[in-house]
């Protein structure tokens, strides 16, 4: 029984290195911090896998301190008004059909200094439903379509300072400033 839970605890740790922790499990264990209802701190010599949706009517941050976050097809998530989401920090990879970062019903972004990359879907950045962001500082490269989507004319978006390019769709659709 011994040898056995010996070997249960090795291919958990392999496969936490090898695959990465989720970074919605990463999230649901972090408390609140520095003005935030969820502060996520991330490891950047950790390796984090799947999207995230964020608590609905809170404020939320995730730090990723140059963590790689391979969204495997999936995006951070934040719905609803009165919700917050800031991203910063992270390098981003593989995001789904709505991006790898995407804010719908009223709710609020706050994308800084990310590096965006490999987005399989509308938008590395997508802003829906008169949804609030501001994008700031981020290299957002070679997505599948745009590089950030405000989908209608309502709702406040702030893109300052970006590194855009490589989008074979544009780097920014519809209702984009600047």
């Amino acid at each position: 029984m011994k040898r056995l839970l010996i070997v249960a605890a090795c291919f958990s740790i392999a496969a936490t290195t090898a695959f990465g922790v989720t970074l919605q499990s990463m999230y649901d264990k972090c408390g609140p911090g520095e003005g935030y209802d969820k502060l996520c701190v991330l490891d950047p010599k950790a390796k984090y896998t799947g999207g995230c949706g964020v608590l609905m009517n809170k404020k939320s941050c995730i730090r990723g301190n140059g963590a790689l976050i391979d969204l495997d097809g999936g995006s951070i998530l934040g719905n609803q008004f009165g919700t917050e989401v800031t991203v910063e920090g992270c390098c981003l990879i593989n995001a789904g059909y709505y991006g790898a970062i995407k804010v719908e019903d009223g709710a609020k972004a706050i994308v800084t200094g990310n590096t965006i990359t490999k987005t399989n879907g509308i938008a590395a950045v997508y802003i829906w439903l008169s949804s609030s962001a501001t994008i700031k500082n981020n290299i957002i490269y070679s997505g599948k379509t745009y590089g950030i989507a405000k989908h209608q004319s309502s709702g406040n978006v702030e893109i300052l300072y970006n590194d855009v390019d490589m989008n074979p769709g544009g780097n920014y659709m519809y209702y984009c400033p600047g």
